[in-house]
């Protein structure tokens, strides 16, 4: 079976397991409705939960050797969105408030400079 084959195959029974999953049926009930037979079904089923599984591995979503730690869920996608340049010098200040104080840091305050300032406000 060619290359090309193969996924048609895996991407048509993703899409059964998928309509299975989502009947709210138990599968052998599923199956038998839809004349499937179960040990096709799960023979399909480990394709392609294997063919998820690699390609999760294959974009980092999981380790790919038994001795990495499994994270505690996959990420969700991440949600990108353009936020403008400031236009006004005034856009770039930042404020730092804590307990009734602000301070307000400009563009040219150095990163030492705001270390320190952290360092105090800290302690407020």
């Amino acid at each position: 079976m060619n290359t090309e084959t193969k996924q048609m195959k895996l991407a048509y029974w993703a899409g059964v397991i998928k309509e299975s999953k989502t009947s709210g049926m138990k599968v052998s009930d599923w199956c038998a409705s839809n004349q499937i037979s179960l040990r096709k079904y799960y023979y399909w089923h480990k394709k392609v939960m294997h063919g998820t599984y690699a390609l999760a591995v294959e974009n980092g979503y999981l380790p790919n050797t038994d001795s990495e730690r499994l994270p505690d869920r996959l990420p969700a996608a991440p949600d990108f969105a353009e936020l403008p340049l400031p236009t006004d010098i005034n856009a770039s200040r930042i404020s730092i408030m804590k307990n009734g104080f602000t301070i307000e840091v400009g563009p040219d305050f150095s990163e030492g400079g705001l270390l320190r300032v952290l360092k105090v406000m800290k302690n407020v």
